[in-house]
């Protein structure tokens, strides 16, 4: 027979209720539940919660928290069901078994096969309890099934029927509360896996009609593969895939850690852009240096992958400047959130013309126009008429030697096997 629930068990109720509608992140979720707990009389010392997440690198994610030493977020990568961690603990006995609760003492004999709950004897704690709350099939996001808590005391009396009772009341729409935190995260991680950070704020912010768009000004990336079509013949296609992943991580490691927005893979290639900052750098100076950037990190991959005998290649980078649309372009069933104008299509023939140039860094005379003290590094390549855009443009690219230099500088010293 159930009994009725304490005012402290209702305060907490009402407080997670609360806690969900106000977006609590799940730390703060975590935290707060064991403060209440802990208010309300139960001897929790240790307090777990996690659950699978939908991310492109991590499988799961959860947060501990512990009476002497505040809270601790774990990211646990894919293939964490192959690991020795996941199949000797306890959660893996349950999901086997069809399990949903355990309640164990740390010195019985139950818990002798699991790491985890010995480690947690040997640190003083006596009783354990855990539970999965499962979420419905139209709930689950990302091969997440629900939530686990899990609950360890240093109560020698370890946690009464009464505690338990406690628990199993509130736990529920704890899990409740921290599947919608984790939804809105995982959303906002996919869309900006996806989109791009700045794209996936304007579609969160509701810029999602059709032709709603913005118009800036940017430096505009375009980069390629020099030579991928001839590399890709030659590999089989896990191969390609791993090619293709070195140079395009090359790539946006750059962009990003120079403040600028990847748009959009194109096959080989890469859309973005770069617009104000709040550190006030101009556009371009910091589009130049993202390109330095690749063309070091270039020449350390090519060092790396020819000692391994894999293919190497070459990344050409075009930058251009002026106003770009930046928006939502597409039918009403199917929208794509990129940046359109003359100015991208101009450095969509840039890059080509600098493939044909066998140049690796080319820059237009807008470009440079917004550079600053750096202007003086660059040299003149002529005036060039570019595919279906009227007039001809004068293009320009760093002095040749000292983009040598620059990539002989990030080289270490190769070392015999």
């Amino acid at each position: 027979m159930k009994h009725a629930p304490s005012p402290a068990c209702l305060e907490t109720l009402a407080w997670i209720v609360d806690a969900g509608l106000d977006g609590r992140s799940e730390r703060g979720l975590t935290e707060g539940l064991a403060a209440r707990l802990l208010a309300a009389g139960l001897p929790v010392d240790r307090f777990s919660v996690g659950s699978e997440v939908l991310d492109p690198i991590v499988q799961s994610r959860s947060y501990v928290w512990t009476k002497d030493g505040g809270t601790e977020k774990f990211r646990f990568e894919r293939q964490l069901e192959r690991s020795d961690d996941w199949r000797r603990s306890i959660l893996h006995w349950m999901e086997n078994n069809g399990v949903d609760r355990a309640h164990l003492r740390l010195d019985s004999e139950r818990a002798q096969p699991y790491p985890l709950l010995q480690r947690l004897r040997a640190e003083g704690y006596h009783d354990y309890y855990v539970r999965q709350i499962g979420y419905g099939r139209n709930a689950q996001l990302g091969g997440s099934k629900g939530v686990w808590v899990a609950f360890a005391t240093r109560d020698e009396a370890g946690f009464s029927p009464a505690h338990i009772g406690t628990i199993e009341m509130v736990t529920p729409a704890f899990a409740l509360a921290f599947l919608s935190q984790s939804k809105t995260r995982m959303f906002t991680r996919v869309l900006s896996t996806y989109l791009g950070d700045r794209p996936a704020q304007s579609v969160l912010r509701g810029q999602i009609a059709r032709g709603e768009t913005q118009t800036i000004e940017a430096a505009v990336w375009m980069s390629d593969i020099a030579g991928y079509t001839e590399a890709a013949d030659q590999m089989r296609r896990e191969g390609i895939l791993e090619f293709l992943n070195v140079y395009a991580e090359i790539v946006t490691d750059a962009v990003y850690a120079h403040g600028g927005e990847v748009l959009k893979f194109i096959g080989d290639g890469v859309l973005a852009v770069f617009d104000k900052a709040s550190d006030g750098r101009p556009p371009a100076e910091r589009a130049l240096d993202a390109a330095i950037a690749v063309r070091q990190a270039v020449a350390l991959a090519r060092q790396q992958r020819e000692a391994d005998g894999r293919h190497a290649a070459e990344i050409v980078v075009a930058l251009h400047h002026g106003r770009v649309l930046f928006g939502n372009f597409g039918s009403p069933d199917r929208l794509d959130f990129t940046a359109l104008g003359s100015t991208v299509n101009e450095a969509s023939r840039l890059v080509t013309l600098a493939k044909t140039l066998e140049q690796h860094l080319i820059v237009s005379d807008a470009f440079r126009d917004e550079l600053r003290e750096r202007r003086k590094d660059m040299v003149s390549l002529g005036r060039y008429v570019l595919r279906s855009v009227s007039g001809a443009h004068h293009l320009y690219t760093m002095d040749p030697h000292q983009l040598a230099e620059i990539s002989a500088r990030s080289l270490p010293p190769v070392t015999g096997g």
